[in-house]
């Protein structure tokens, strides 16, 4: 078997593609246009990786502004200093520097079947909310957690 020189090797390819005209226009736009279909699918799988990340991370943010703040009314309440009956709160106006589109507010409310307290954290951020709530028994300035 003899090996051809380079020269003739460009040759025939030369020779090859000039007699095949239509055949390597016809072929360069089918890898075109796989081109820009995978394009255009690699960006709209990022767009959608990003929306849902971004929606993600607001539900993330709703659950911790709920249950920091129902946590913390809790020491608030355990050690006397909150009297639930008619007792509501809302930080909105403080969170504007740090979270400018979150919400948080609380609310007690006896429940009549048992006389429990229902504590309701609900905590906003952007379209994800989260509610936080815990049962309390007693009276005046003295609570004890149900559940």
């Amino acid at each position: 078997m003899k090996c051809k020189s380079k020269g003739s090797i460009r040759s025939s390819i030369k020779t090859i593609l000039r007699g095949n005209e239509g055949t390597s226009i016809v072929l360069v736009s089918i890898m075109a246009i796989i081109i820009i279909t995978c394009v255009v699918i690699l960006r709209m799988v990022t767009s959608s990786l990003w929306a849902s990340a971004d929606k993600q991370y607001n539900q993330d943010q709703a659950y911790m502004l709920a249950t920091t703040c129902g946590k913390a009314l809790e020491d608030h309440i355990l050690a006397g200093k909150i009297n639930l009956d008619g007792f509501s709160f809302d930080d909105t106006a403080a969170l504007a520097s740090s979270l400018p589109n979150a919400s948080i507010r609380a609310s007690a409310s006896l429940r009549q079947a048992d006389g429990n307290y229902v504590l309701t954290v609900t905590g906003t951020v952007g379209e994800a909310t989260y509610v936080y709530t815990a049962l309390y028994s007693g009276s005046g300035t003295s609570y004890t957690r149900v559940s």
